[in-house]
C-alpha cells in the first residue's frame, strides 16, 4: 500500500524532474530516493517517471496520479491541523453559564472577544443562569465552566475556582427620592429604609455582599421585595417600591426614574469568578482558562 511518503516522493519528484534536488528537498540520499521509487513503481505495477543519464520526465501513470497524489498530501496537512488544533481546545465544544450583571461590566465582553480570537472554530454555547443554579450544573458537568458570584456555601468538592472581577456597590433610588439629587452617599443615609434585594440568602453571591456592606454601615434593612435578576431589581426601584444596593455596573442600565450613586461609606465589593470542574481536563476548557487568564488581570 502506497503511504504518505510515496505520495511526497511523486510530487516532489514531478517538480523537481531531478533525482538530487528532489533527494536534497525530502532529506534522503539520491540512492535513498532512487530505491524509494523503485519499490514505490513495483507496488502500483507500472513506471512513474521515465528517466534517463540526462533527464527526468513524468509517465503517463505518475501523470495520472500527480492530482491524486497532491489531494492526498492536502487531506493529510488538513488532518493534522484538525488534530493540532482540537490539542489546542481550538475545535469540539464548550458550554459557559453565564450571570446576567457580566454583560454589563464589561467582563463578559472581555472573555468572549479574546476567546472568540483564539478559538472561533470551536462550538460556544452560551447558558444564562443564575448563580445558584450554575453551581450543581457545573460540578454536574451540564456546563464545562460558569461565571458566578462568591461566596457559595457549600462549594462542591470537585470545583475548582477563580475570583476575576470585584465590583464596588452603589445605591439605586427613585429619581423622586429626596436624596437622588448628591453625586454621592452613604449607606448609613438609608438605615430603616425600603430595599428591594436579591432572592439569595445573606451568605450568598451578590447577597453576601450586601449585607456585609449594611452591617458595617450599622444600618437595619426593610426588605419588601426580592427578585433573582437586577433588571427587575432596578424596575422595581423606578416604581418607587424602594431602593437598592446593586453592582457599581447597573449605572450603565439606563431605566428612566432611576438614579445610581456610589456609597462613600462602603469599601466591601462583590466578587465574580469563574468555577469548573478540576477533573475537567478536556482542551476547549484548558484554552478556555488560558483565554480567560491572558484576558483579565489577575486579582
Amino acid at each position: 500500500m502506497l503511504t504518505l511518503k510515496h505520495y511526497e516522493l511523486l510530487t516532489t519528484l514531478a517538480e523537481e524532474l531531478h533525482f538530487g534536488r528532489a533527494a536534497q528537498r525530502l532529506g534522503v540520499s539520491q540512492p535513498q530516493l532512487t530505491q524509494a521509487l523503485k519499490q514505490m513503481e513495483e507496488l502500483v505495477g507500472t513506471r512513474l517517471f521515465d528517466r534517463t543519464k540526462r533527464r527526468v520526465e513524468l509517465a503517463a501513470a505518475g501523470a495520472l496520479l500527480l492530482p491524486d497524489a497532491r489531494a492526498v498530501l492536502r487531506h493529510a496537512r488538513q488532518a493534522e491541523e484538525v488534530a493540532l488544533r482540537a490539542g489546542r481546545g481550538l475545535t469540539g465544544r464548550l458550554s459557559l453559564g453565564y450571570i446576567g450583571t457580566v454583560a454589563y461590566n464589561g467582563v463578559l465582553t472581555k472573555i468572549l472577544s479574546h476567546f472568540h480570537t483564539q478559538a472561533a472554530q470551536l462550538d460556544l454555547q452560551l447558558v444564562l443562569m443564575d448563580l445558584d443554579r450554575q453551581f450543581p450544573e457545573v460540578a454536574a458537568g451540564n456546563l464545562d465552566a460558569g461565571i458566578v458570584r462568591l461566596p457559595y456555601p457549600n462549594i462542591p468538592p470537585e470545583l475548582d475556582s477563580r475570583v476575576i472581577h470585584r465590583e464596588a456597590l452603589w445605591i439605586a433610588l427613585p429619581t423622586t427620592h429626596p436624596l437622588a439629587g448628591e453625586e454621592k452617599l452613604d449607606l448609613a443615609q438609608f438605615d430603616g429604609a425600603d430595599f428591594i434585594a436579591t432572592h439569595l440568602p445573606p451568605n450568598t453571591g451578590f447577597a453576601a455582599a450586601m449585607d456585609q456592606a449594611c452591617a458595617h454601615a450599622g444600618i437595619k434593612t426593610n426588605i419588601v421585595h426580592r427578585s433573582p435578576q437586577f433588571a427587575s431589581i432596578i424596575s422595581l426601584v423606578a416604581a418607587g417600591l424602594g431602593v437598592a444596593v446593586v453592582p457599581e455596573s447597573l449605572h450603565r442600565v439606563k431605566i428612566p426614574g432611576v438614579v445610581c450613586r456610589a456609597l462613600s461609606d462602603v469599601s466591601v465589593t462583590a466578587e465574580i469568578a469563574l468555577v469548573w470542574r478540576r477533573d475537567n481536563e478536556s482542551p476547549p476548557l484548558q484554552q478556555f482558562l488560558a483565554s480567560v487568564s491572558a484576558a483579565l488581570p489577575p486579582i
